[in-house]
This record gives C-alpha cells, sequence and structure tokens, in this order.
C-alpha cells in the first residue's frame, strides 16, 4: 500500500506581481533585475559626497510574504565633514537603513522624463537613524548603456512629520534631491 502526501506550495511570482498575491507568496527576482544594483556606488561633487554599498538577499520574510531584497548602508559627507555614516552595519544583525525591491514605472512619483517607456526603477526606504522620525524614500535608476557604469538615485519625503520635539529636524541630513552615482 502506497501513501501519498501533498502539500500546497507557495506561490512564486515575479516582483511586480499584484499585492493581492496569496499569503505566503515569493516575490521572486525572476529576471535577476535587481543584479545591477548591487554594489558600492559614489556620488561626488564640489563640496559633498556619498557612498552608498548595496547588497541583494535572497526570500527575505517580510510580514506574510517573502521577496527577493536589496539592502543598503550609506555615508554622507558635506565639505569634508562627515555627517552619517550608517557602512558599519553591512552584514551586522541591525535594520538596514535603505531597503526595498519594489518595481515602479517612468510615469509613477518621482517621474521619470529621461526613462525609457519599459524602464523599472527600484523603490526602497530610506532611514537618517538620527531622524527616525522622517519618512523618507530613494528610487534607484540604474543608466542604460552608460560607462562606468551609473545610478541616478532621487531621495525624498513620502509622508508627512509628525516632530518628536519642538525644533526637531525636518530633514535628512542627506539632503532630499537627485545623485548621479557611479560605480566603483
Amino acid at each position: 500500500m502506497a501513501a501519498i502526501s501533498c502539500k500546497a506550495q507557495n506561490p512564486i511570482v515575479g516582483l511586480d506581481a499584484p499585492s493581492n498575491t496569496p499569503k505566503g507568496a515569493y516575490y521572486k527576482d525572476l529576471n535577476n533585475e535587481l543584479d545591477k544594483f548591487v554594489g558600492t556606488w559614489k556620488f561626488q561633487s564640489t563640496d559633498s559626497e556619498m557612498l552608498i554599498i548595496i547588497q541583494k538577499k535572497h526570500k527575505i520574510k517580510i510580514r506574510d510574504i517573502f521577496r527577493d531584497y536589496l539592502v543598503a548602508e550609506y555615508s554622507y559627507k558635506k565639505n569634508g565633514t562627515e555627517l552619517v555614516n550608517t557602512l558599519a552595519n553591512l552584514n551586522s544583525n541591525k535594520e538596514e537603513n535603505i531597503g526595498g525591491s519594489y518595481i515602479i514605472k517612468p510615469n509613477e512619483r518621482p517621474k521619470c522624463i529621461t526613462c525609457t517607456s519599459n524602464e523599472r526603477r527600484i523603490e526602497m526606504y530610506f532611514n537618517d537613524p538620527e531622524r527616525d522620525y522622517l519618512q523618507s524614500t530613494i528610487v534607484l535608476r540604474f543608466i542604460p548603456n552608460s560607462n562606468p557604469q551609473k545610478l541616478s538615485a532621487v531621495i525624498y519625503s513620502n509622508d508627512s512629520i509628525i516632530l518628536p520635539y519642538d525644533d526637531a529636524p525636518q530633514e535628512p541630513r542627506v539632503p532630499y534631491g537627485e545623485y548621479l552615482l557611479i560605480k566603483q
């Protein structure tokens, strides 16, 4: 006599699958779209410098689903003074200050007028650890056919602010705006 055991499988879907996918679903980077963002990226201007190190993690549990996910840490200097540096958090058990893998299209906020119609960007949260009451987002766009490889990063506020005390800073230490980063 043979016994047959059957267990329901959780669906594997692409990163841009609808949010009504069943509990336990795995939003997998089926086409390795996240890989081009992985690495060390640097922005430099006459008075400021930002370094972002991005890593890819597989099958991270988020509430009741799983996702392939980008995580990152960063440093930022203004006029040679380091204002923030979270790079030591990489590969630690601390929660990342940048994370996400949400695919957005050119017509979604922030709009991308130089993107091609089928270009896809990655939306992530952006945390200033000394100002964690601020709700900020970073959108990454890999610049196609660039040599050296380039990445556009737009950082913006995505919510109203509830200040924890009078005169609390209302902007992160990395100013909102667009940064052009070069792969190191």
